[in-house]
Parts: structure tokens; sequence; C-alpha cells
């Protein structure tokens, strides 16, 4: 063993994953741990009676494991789930085009190996990268960034699984929830890009009217918020929610309003994110007194309802888009954590508005008694009308069912329910959060979610002493004040400063779109040149040189470059991430064509968000000067 070794490959981590290993290199308690030679005369750990490697030979243990792994001189990624301490990594390092992913949970190995082989040279490269301590998934989506077409092998050391299976297990169960939703997230953001910027800029002329989120952060300090949920069981939570009704504010997500209303409960504050115009129909015919809570990338059609909720609070955004309506604000307009469903950024708002407690009802996440739907939601309210001989509902929910694969999930009684991976992303962030938020769940049936307390209505708010009608009077005066914000003068945006915004950034995409046209005609010229093997070399050299003076003018032009990107996030993958579906075979091989597709994308995709992007904000200037 080598101290030097150990110091130097400490060196070469980043700090943070250094000083973990350092503070936290102690023994598993009760571990019967100690270090001997093999027959060999090499070095191995004998831990709680099971060698970790070979007790005869453990770099032929390691040579004979790394032969039997897929190598084919491309870029290949190796994500090992543990590796005793690292004779199969200097193996690895050998071949060419390969980047290590080594998950290790316990320190104390870690520093073995550091102690036995020097891998600070690879650290350095970033060919070797080690992941451990906390924030597992995090570490393991940024080790992965860039690399999202690259094959990956999943390398159990078979050793460590023998000690301590459980924990290693827990390992790739993470790295199989990560590129599971990595996929989902690529899917989702590749599916919706266009949609997404066609509602902010659609947006623009009515939330200029409402208030920032903002306003509500803090206002609930020491009430109670229900979260109204579309869940399968939402509607047999109805009885105790107009029980209990004035002892808590209601937030509602949209696709629980008809389901509410239907049975008599109005909610308080009603949250919409959907960016699919269906959304809209959540609230077609709401009538009460609830408030939205509007995501800018949510439906524009649900703010131009005959009727309907009209007035109320607007979260900010990731998306650059949004920089046309901050510009306009008078102070923050406020971001509300988001998980990917419209219950999590309701949970994250109850817990921003300072509730003393957020329940979750109706958060079923599976599928309760074989429903995919609430009985009374929109999506099912629907086959009223399409419901034939040959079209059952039935049928429907059976392919609600059946859309993605089937997963098993306990119940908080250990009953099991089927769900699928999609809910089970939303039911990780949940218990991912669960510890710094005052969340509780109320809903009687479907997935436990761990480390979140599960309770009762009647256990919650089944109040008999004098403090009752105290708490119903806070409750209605932060009701009182909720509506009060809505009156506030002058607005909160600037409508005029909004229209010259709006003037100046169509008149900049004008003469932008002459410019990307330029880039577009001498890529596609480039592009033919290679593809046909026809370069004259002074007309090719000449729009190289044109292409790069592009490019750089192209890339001065920051401010309207992020506003055009939501709208061409497949290309910005294609690039960055090697999200290829749009490159040919021929275009991967020849790494030349390849290069030219990509810079040929680039320029078509821009092209057509300029113009498309230059349409939308010119009818929504229109809306605007025609007072909507």
């Amino acid at each position: 063993m080598n101290d030097s070794f150990l110091s130097k490959n400490l060196a070469s981590l980043p700090s943070a994953v250094s000083e973990w290993i350092q503070t936290e290199n102690t023994m598993v308690e009760g571990t019967n741990y100690r270090r001997v030679l093999s027959k060999t005369g090499d070095d191995t750990l004998v831990i709680d009676g099971v060698w970790i490697h070979s007790q005869f030979d453990p770099k032929k243990e390691a040579l004979r494991f790394v032969t039997e792994l897929p190598h084919d001189g491309t870029e290949r990624i190796y994500l090992l789930f543990g590796a005793g301490i690292g004779y199969i990594i200097p193996y690895l390092l050998e071949r060419p085009k390969v980047t290590i992913l080594w998950m290790e949970p316990f320190p104390f190995l870690i520093f073995e190996a550091f102690r036995k082989f020097d891998f600070s040279e690879a650290f350095l490269s970033g060919k070797l990268i080690l992941i451990t301590g906390e924030h597992l998934e995090d570490q393991l989506s940024e080790a992965v960034k860039g690399k999202g077409t690259h094959p990956i092998s999943f390398v159990p050391h078979r050793g460590s699984w023998q000690w301590k299976e459980s924990d290693y297990v827990r390992l790739k169960h993470i790295a199989e929830q990560m590129f599971h939703k990595k996929d989902v997230n690529l899917a989702t953001l590749t599916r919706f890009e266009k949609i997404w910027a066609k509602n902010i800029c659609y947006n623009l002329p009515e939330l200029s009217k409402f208030r920032p989120v903002s306003d509500l952060f803090g206002i609930a300090k020491g009430l109670k918020i229900v979260i109204a949920c579309a869940g399968p069981s939402l509607s047999e939570s109805i009885p105790e929610l107009r029980k209990y009704r004035n002892q808590f504010l209601l937030l509602a997500v949209d696709t629980a309003v008809p389901i509410l209303t239907s049975f008599g409960v109005d909610p308080d504050l009603i949250y919409s994110v959907d960016p699919q115009a269906l959304n809209s129909q959540y609230l077609e015919d709401y009538k009460g007194e609830g408030i939205l809570i509007f995501d800018p990338t949510s439906t524009y059609i649900s703010l131009r309802l005959d009727k309907g909720p009209k007035k109320g609070f607007v979260t900010s955004s990731p998306f650059p888009l949004i920089q046309l309506l901050e510009k306009t604000s008078s102070g923050e307009i406020g971001s509300v954590p988001f998980g990917g469903s419209v219950s999590t950024n309701a949970a994250s708002l109850g817990t921003l508005m300072g509730a003393e407690k957020v329940y979750l009802v109706g958060q079923d996440l599976s599928f309760t008694k074989g429903l995919a739907h609430s009985k009374g939601a929109v999506l099912e309210e629907r086959l009223n009308y399409l419901e034939s001989r040959k079209f059952r509902r039935e049928k429907h929910n059976y392919k609600q069912l059946f859309a993605l694969p089937q997963k098993q999930v306990l119940g908080n009684s250990n009953e099991t329910y089927i769900t699928n991976e999609k809910m089970l992303i939303f039911k990780k962030w949940f218990e991912d959060h669960t510890k710094e938020n005052p969340w509780t769940n109320l809903t009687k049936f479907g997935a436990k979610l761990e480390g979140m307390e599960h309770s009762s209505f009647e256990r919650e708010f089944l109040n008999v002493t004098n403090d009752s009608k105290q708490e119903k009077e806070s409750v209605q005066n932060a009701k009182d004040l909720i509506q009060s914000k809505l009156k506030h003068n002058p607005s909160f945006f600037d409508q005029s400063i909004l229209t010259k915004d709006l003037q100046n950034t169509i008149t900049q995409l004008n003469e932008f779109v002459v410019l990307v046209k330029q880039g577009l005609t001498v890529s596609q010229r480039i592009y033919n040149q290679i593809k046909k093997n026809q370069i004259n070399p002074k007309i090719f050299s000449e729009d190289i040189k044109q292409m790069d003076r592009i490019d750089e003018e192209v890339s001065q032009k920051k401010g309207l470059n992020e506003i055009l990107s939501l709208g061409i996030q497949r290309v910005i993958l294609t690039i960055t991430e090697g999200y290829d579906e749009h490159l040919s075979l021929e275009e991967k091989e020849d790494p030349r064509l390849g290069v030219a597709k990509k810079s040929l994308l680039l320029y078509e995709g821009l092209f057509e968000s300029v113009r498309s992007t230059k349409r939308m904000l010119t009818k929504s200037l229109y809306r605007l000067q025609t007072n909507l």
C-alpha cells in the first residue's frame, strides 16, 4: 500500500468529494475487516468472512472479467457498482474511447483502492469519475452529460455484492432511475419545445395583468393547506374535504377542479401547468372564486375562456422567453420548484406560502382500483361524447393502464397497487423532498410515500378545542388577504414597457432572419460538397471563412439566441448531448459530414424559430395594443 498514491488521488478529485471521503472514512459498524495477501502476493480484503477479490490471483480474476465486457473501439461508458480495491480499473483504463463511472458507497474501500493504485491522471482527464457520498443521482447525471448516445455497460463487482448486496443494488436502482428520468426528460423537452414557446408568447398579454406568485410567499404562516390532486381516490375524500373545509386553504391542481366543484367544494387557489390545450377544459365551466396560479408555459387557451378564472398569480419560468415579461416587472416574480407534474409544483408552493402543514389528497400515484383517473375527471367526462358501440370507456381506461409497462408498488397498509415508470418518478420526487418540507399524505389509497407521514382528516382536523374558532378566522383572513393582493395598484407589470420591448424584439428578429438565412444557405452548400465528395478547394475555403463570420455574428446575438432556444431544443440536444436521431448512419460514421449536418440543423432550426417566434410575438403585440 502506498500513501503517496492516496494523497495524489485525493488531490485529483473535486474538493467536495475528497472532503466527504476523508470525513466519512470509518468502518461500517460491526464489520470484521482485514487486509491479507493472495496466493500470488497481491493485496486483497476479507470483510465479514467474504473475500472481496480472489484469494488466489486478484489480477487474473479482474483481467478475465474485463475481457468479457463489450468493447468495439467506439465511445462507451462502464458504470461500476463497486470495485473493491480497484483491480479492474487499470485494465479498463487501457481501452480507448471509454469513460469509467465508479459508484462506491463505502469510503473505507475507496481509501484502500487509493493506497493501492494511482488513478490521479485518469481522474484529472475525466476518463475515470468517482461517484460517492450524497446526491448520487445528481452526480451521475452530471457525469453522463454530453454522452447521451454512448452505450452503457453496468458492471457489478462480485465480491462487493456478496458482502453488501443491498447497498450495491441500491446504486443500481439509482442509476436505472436516473437514466429513465433522463429519457423521459429528453422526450418531454423535444415533444413540447414548440408548444411551450407558443404558450409563453401567446400568454404575455394576459399575464401582464397578473400578480407575481411571490406575493403569496409566507402568506399562510401557521395555517394548514390541503393540496387536492386528481388521483383515482380523490372522489372518496370529498366528504372529509367538505366537512373540514373552513379549517384549511384548499389549493387544487387544475385537473381536480371539475371533480371538486361537482361535489360543491370550491378551491381557494387553482394551479395550472400543463401546456396541452386539453387542460383548458378543466377550467372552461368554472364559476367559483378560486384564483389561478399560472405557469407561463401552460396552455394560453385557459386565459381566453368565456368562463373560468381570469385573475391570478404568475410564476417565473426557466425558459428565457419569460424575460420579455420579467423586464417589465417591479420586482421578483418568484420561482416554484418543479418536479415534473402539477402536484409537485402545488406541494412546493404550499411550503413557500409558509404553511404550518401541507396535506396531499388524491395523490395515488397508482391505478387505484383499476382506474386511471378519478371519477368525474375531464378525460372521463369527454368519453360521454366519444362512446360508441365499438369504443367504450372501459376500453379507454384499459389503454391508459397499459400505455407504459406496469410496475407494482406498496400502499400504506402493505397492499399492492399497479403503477408505471412515470408515476414512480413523481413518487421518488416527493420522497426526496419530504425531509425538508412539512408534508403529510391524507390520500386514502395508492402508493406509500416513503419518509412522508400518512394520516387521516379526522386525526388532523377533528378539533374540539377553543382554538377551532380562531383557526377558522385565520384561514378566512388569509383568503381575504390573497384576494386583496389582486387589487394592488399600480400594476406589477408595465404594459407600455412590454409593448415597446415586443416591438423592439420583432424588429431585431426581422434583421436577424437575414443573417440566419445566409448561414442556412452557406451551411447547406458546405454539407452538399462534403456529401457528394465534390470539394472545390477555393470555393470550400471561402465558404468556411464565410461560415466562421456568420457563426461569430450569430453568437453575438446572445439575447435573441436565448429567446429562440426554447423552440429548437431537439437541435441543441443533437449538438450538445449526442441526441442524434437526426443523423444518418453515414453522417455518424463520417466526422466531417456529421459536423456539417449539425451546422445545417442549427441554422434550419434557428430559421424556423425566428420566423415562428416573430409571428407569435406579433400577434401578442396586436392583442396588447388593442387592449385584449
